[in-house]
């Protein structure tokens, strides 16, 4: 099909009408592996306290974007139920809460480290994560404790990448989550597209030992098998 311009059309009209961007955004930026995000968490015990380390803990293992976790309250975490409710967030601009992104109230899982994390702190009023001064986190106060952090973990990142983008990567790599169930647990509303094109692009490493392991695998069961079983591989033609 030819378009008035004289192309096919066929790059801006498929992207234009999705509203989809084509730009790679954080696509090439490499989160921290499992254990260079624990090794942060372990400098934040150490150069910063309890409470910083349990906030970068918690969005390392839930997704919560930073403003979700500042303004998160201890009466919304529901232990019984492995859930951590999100209705609003801080928001930096204003210096006010309001309800988070997209305007809407959701449920996040509770993870086992999440909840680790929050069991392992004092509750010092009604915000789970508090500075020294007993005031929930910001951005502002936040951005001391976090630079100190990350020169003793020689991590070159930035915080969102160190957080909700290694646990977009966490799901869909280690624990191996289909990207629609990762994009519920972030709070997307699309499906799993953005988490298959910006966060949860697969290790390339992983994929081909699951590659080489699927294989493998196979191999052992068509030995195993009897010969000329109907579903074994018996001549050439049926490759073909």
């Amino acid at each position: 099909m030819r378009w008035p311009d004289g192309g096919c059309g066929w790059d801006r009209n498929l992207f234009e009408k999705l509203g989809i961007s084509r730009d790679k955004g954080r696509r090439d930026q490499q989160p921290p592996t499992e254990a260079q995000a624990w090794e942060i968490i372990a400098c934040a015990h150490q150069f910063s306290g309890p409470s910083f380390a349990a906030w970068l803990q918690v969005a390392a293992f839930t997704g919560l974007r930073p403003g979700e976790l500042d303004a998160l309250r201890w009466e919304r975490i529901d232990f019984a139920r492995d859930r951590i409710i999100v209705s609003e967030q801080f928001n930096a601009a204003t210096r006010k809460f309001d309800t988070p992104k997209n305007h809407q109230r959701r449920e996040s899982p509770l993870t086992a480290h999440a909840r680790s994390a929050l069991e392992g702190l004092a509750r010092e009023g009604e915000f789970c994560f508090v500075s020294l001064r007993g005031e929930h986190w910001t951005p502002s106060s936040r951005a001391y404790h976090w630079k100190a952090v990350r020169a003793a973990s020689g991590w070159k990142g930035s915080l969102y990448l160190a957080t909700r983008h290694f646990a977009a990567w966490y799901m869909v790599n280690v624990l191996e989550m289909p990207s629609e169930d990762v994009a519920i647990a972030l709070g997307h509303q699309d499906g799993g597209n953005l988490v298959r094109r910006l966060y949860g692009h697969r290790d390339k490493h992983r994929a081909l030992d699951r590659i080489v392991g699927a294989y493998a695998a196979q191999a052992g069961e068509n030995r195993l098998k009897p010969k000329g079983s109907s579903d074994s591989v018996s001549s050439q033609e049926s490759l073909f």
